[in-house]
């Protein structure tokens, strides 16, 4: 059981790890949207969404662990309760509370990121509508295209 709290206590730090990245990769589409840098945008969706990837891995593997504890349905600060050796319970107890720590970190410049590209959408929409076009026609008649196939083989 002991091995099974080190990979536990492993995945509480990778998961720390991943939501660092995250939150760098939040702080760059910011930084994207401010100077206008569609490439950059781009490269950084695609690493959110690797990152993505690797969050839901993470939680599918926590599952799984939980089960092999018989912890399952227990919530991350309650999961020292259930150490029976003390060491690794104060481990798995500081590497909870630095996961916690970092998701707040993420969630903060997830929100400004996304303030970000609110306020540059808006922009864009006061952009098409001074140029004359309305927006909201122009996203219906895209979507409406995006569903048309064409059989380029005839």
């Amino acid at each position: 059981m002991a091995a099974t709290f080190q990979e536990m206590l492993k995945l509480i730090r990778d998961l720390t790890g991943t939501l660092e990245q995250l939150t760098a990769a939040q702080k760059d589409v910011s930084a994207a949207v401010r100077s206008d840098d569609l490439e950059k945008l781009g490269m950084c969706m695609k690493r959110e969404q690797a990152l993505s990837l690797a969050l839901r891995n993470a939680d599918q593997r926590r599952g799984k662990l939980q089960a092999e504890l018989g912890v399952e349905g227990v919530r991350l600060s309650e999961l020292p309760d259930h150490v029976p050796d003390e060491a690794m319970r104060m481990e798995i107890k500081a590497a909870g509370e630095n996961l916690t720590a970092q998701y707040r970190l993420f969630r903060g410049a997830a929100e400004v990121a996304r303030s970000s590209l609110e306020c540059s959408l808006h922009e864009v929409e006061g952009m098409m509508t001074q140029m004359g076009f309305d927006p909201v026609q122009t996203l219906e008649q895209t979507a409406s295209v995006s569903g048309a196939h064409t059989d380029f083989h005839a």
